[in-house]
């Protein structure tokens, strides 16, 4: 049997501390729970952070995970890429509505772009395959926000300035709060022209196998087309069709 680095091990075990209940944690927090001397598991914190595994806060004097993480992950996910998967029924429902419609994910405080389906409008927002946007200002970023455990969450919240964008953007971190709350209850966000004027957008969340939220689904759709009596009709394809999303990367899995 090869000799193994425990110096490799130990960092591994700080990575398989933080938690989904856990996303931020103190250097005395990791030690204990590691059952290991401070100034060791410091040297491993230090060397994660050079390598832009861990994120340090240092008002807070937390660490965290970074985006790196994330595209690890992505990697291992490519077995069911969720561009693949969605890409059929983001096309259907486009068909549907005559609208565009996006898939996207939470990075930090900021969506990113991973599909885009549906023919031009005349009126309708330049966004783009690998794009970024402010989670709080758009339908998508909403229910990816408010599925968040409530820690990280609140890390999210404190490192985001609440810029308005529209004159309709949510800038009060207490509503901001509230909205994401309902949204949890009723299981979609809608976007009143909060990222761009003159567009609505109806969102909803797709969830992996584990029930986690990892993806939104969305239509952006010009206001003068989505009238207050169209509007159930539009959440209800949208969450039908994430739903269906969502089925289908269960499927995929235990095909796997």
């Amino acid at each position: 049997m090869p000799q193994l680095l425990s110096s490799v091990i130990k960092a591994l075990e700080v990575l398989e501390v933080f938690t989904i209940e856990h996303p931020e944690l103190s250097l005395a927090e990791i030690s204990r729970r590691m059952g290991a001397h401070k100034s060791s598991v410091y040297r491993i914190l230090r060397t994660l952070e050079a390598a832009d595994f861990l994120r340090w806060n240092g008002e807070r004097g937390l660490y965290r995970l970074s985006p790196k993480i994330l595209e690890l992950a992505s990697r291992v996910l490519a077995r069911y890429d969720l561009r693949e998967v969605a890409g059929p029924p983001m096309e259907e429902l486009a068909a549907r509505t005559g609208e565009i419609i996006h898939l996207s994910i939470l990075d930090g405080y900021e969506i990113v772009y991973l599909e885009k389906k549906g023919a031009g409008q005349v009126l309708t927002v330049a966004t783009r395959v690998g794009g970024r946007y402010p989670a709080y200002a758009s339908a998508m970023g909403k229910v990816l926000l408010a599925f968040l455990p409530e820690q990280q969450l609140q890390g999210i919240l404190e490192e985001t300035e609440l810029v308005a964008l529209t004159p309709k953007t949510i800038t009060d971190e207490g509503r901001l709060k509230r909205e994401l709350a309902a949204i949890r209850g009723q299981g979609y966000a809608v976007d009143d022209e909060e990222a761009f004027p003159g567009i609505r957008c109806v969102a909803a969340p797709i969830r992996e196998p584990s029930g986690r939220v990892v993806a939104a689904l969305s239509a952006t759709i010009p206001a003068q087309r989505l009238p207050t009596e169209r509007s159930p009709e539009l959440i209800n394809m949208i969450g039908e069709t994430a739903s269906r999303i969502s089925a289908m990367i269960i499927d995929t899995e235990r095909e796997t």
